[in-house]
């Protein structure tokens, strides 16, 4: 039924018919939104992707380089990626350490952390950490200390290890003892002492090396290698020491055999203790003899002969020897007695002056000029002489007294002198221009025999000067003065 509209009309709806600009519109408006909202969803989607790669590339490399500096007490020891690495080191190191000398250990620094990032190349090995703890460590395990004269000279684990260090020390001298000796008495100079004591790991020392330090005095022995060209004497003088030094040091070198390469040590050895043994030992030794000298008027005084020959006596002794490290410091004479007396020997020498021609035993140099050849090879041949060039004329003088066997020309020598001096030497003065002497003449040292020429195979004025010795070529520089 039809509703009245207060004017006495009915309503009625008249459909009206769609615009077709308002639907072309709609259309183009919902193409435009549905085109700019997949692009802003595009870009949103890529930047959601790219964020999220750089969130897992930062969570990646943050959690690849997460590290822990490491600290042992108030010291940085290194770099690690998980802090169980340091703390297993730690506790491996505590286990070996109570292992090692049967103790619970105790350290006095212990191991925390701080978080860092860090590249591989910075991370330290578990050798490193290992090393850096016990370099930095410090705790008291128990031990024992050789003291001597109260000064602390060296640590072992037992006191077993310190006995027989000593016991080491004494062996030598004690196995030296022969069976014609009774020890008496046997211990160290010094007062020597081993006490326990709590004292620190890297105090402790090995066995061995403590006994070389005992017996050099010194931790390191130093050497020099010898080169081209040294000796002895250049190296005591490299290092301002003595030869005797040396030879102390090296009793197993033979300083005339050096040889390129061998160690010399520059070091005299010098034990820090002293073994002192006392011992009563019976022996025989032979006695000297004396010398008891005659004298005879009819001899001259470069004369004398042995007229009773001396012979040595023996004796047997009992006497109480004190040795400092095999050394003998003191010797008592509890008892003597004697085997065999000694035999004098009886000496006469004589009185009387030598006469003028008499030998001296010195030359001196037969001329004045200056040194023109000296001996030895020359040329190819041996030249037994010393040539001294000089004018003609110049004096030559008998280098010793003597007695003149040879005058005259003797082939290359040209004029020649030849003196027998009476106690095996005989002396030669050749190329003479003139001779002043004659054979069984006697000459005076001094005395002028001949003077300088330039007879016989002589390549100018010359003296030819020879000294031989039991009928032997000597160097005549090796004579004159």
């Amino acid at each position: 039924m039809d509703k009245p509209n207060g004017t006495g009309f009915k309503t009625q709806i008249i459909p009206l018919k769609e615009n077709k600009f308002i639907e072309k519109f709609k259309i183009i408006k919902d193409k435009i939104i549905e085109k700019y909202s997949f692009k802003r969803i595009l870009v949103g989607i890529m930047l959601i992707v790219i964020a999220g790669l750089l969130l897992t590339t930062y969570k990646i490399n943050e959690i690849k380089t997460r590290a822990f500096v490491v600290y042992f007490g108030d010291d940085e020891i290194g770099i690690v990626r998980e802090q169980d690495e340091a703390l297993n080191i730690l506790s491996d190191i505590k286990t070996q350490l109570s292992n090692t000398y049967d103790i619970d250990v105790v350290l006095n620094k212990d191991i925390h952390f701080e978080d860092t990032h860090a590249k591989d190349d910075l991370i330290a090995s578990p050798a490193e950490i290992k090393s850096n703890i016990k370099s930095k460590m410090t705790f008291l395990v128990s031990g024992y200390a050789l003291l001597v004269d109260n000064k602390e000279i060296g640590y072992t684990k037992t006191k077993k290890d310190m006995e027989d260090i000593l016991e080491t020390l004494k062996k030598p001298y004690l196995d030296g003892i022969d069976e014609n000796s009774t020890l008496e008495k046997s211990n160290f100079s010094e007062d020597v002492k081993i006490e326990k004591k709590d004292i620190p790991l890297n105090k402790l020392n090995d066995k061995e090396e403590l006994l070389q330090y005992i017996q050099t005095g010194t931790e390191e022995i130093k050497t020099h290698v010898v080169e081209v060209g040294e000796s002895l004497w250049t190296i005591a003088k490299i290092y301002d020491m003595s030869v005797d030094d040396l030879i102390a040091a090296n009793s197993d070198i033979d300083p005339e055999k050096l040889q390129i390469g061998d160690e010399v040590k520059l070091l005299v050895p010098k034990s820090l203790l002293t073994v002192e043994t006392i011992e009563e030992v019976q022996y025989k030794e032979s006695t000297d003899y004396e010398v008891k000298v005659e004298h005879d008027d009819n001899m001259y005084k470069t004369q004398k002969k042995v007229k009773v020959k001396g012979v040595e006596g023996e004796s047997e002794y009992v006497a109480k020897i004190t040795r400092h490290n095999g050394d003998i410091v003191e010797k008592e004479i509890l008892k003597e007695e004697i085997i065999k007396e000694p035999v004098d020997e009886l000496v006469v020498k004589g009185t009387k002056e030598l006469p003028k021609t008499a030998a001296t035993g010195a030359f001196l140099m037969p001329t004045r000029g200056s040194i023109s050849s000296r001996y030895g090879m020359r040329n190819g041949r041996m030249h037994r002489g010393l040539d001294i060039a000089a004018r003609t004329g110049t004096p030559i003088k008998a280098a010793d007294g003597g007695k003149v066997v040879f005058t005259g020309r003797k082939g290359a020598y040209g004029n020649l002198v030849e003196i027998d001096h009476g106690n095996g030497y005989v002396t030669r003065y050749a190329h003479c221009n003139t001779i002043n002497v004659k054979r069984g003449e006697r000459v005076y040292k001094g005395q002028v025999i001949a003077s300088v020429g330039n007879t016989g195979r002589s390549t100018g004025s010359h003296l030819h000067f020879e000294v031989l010795k039991n009928g032997n070529n000597q160097n005549p520089a090796n004579y004159v003065r």
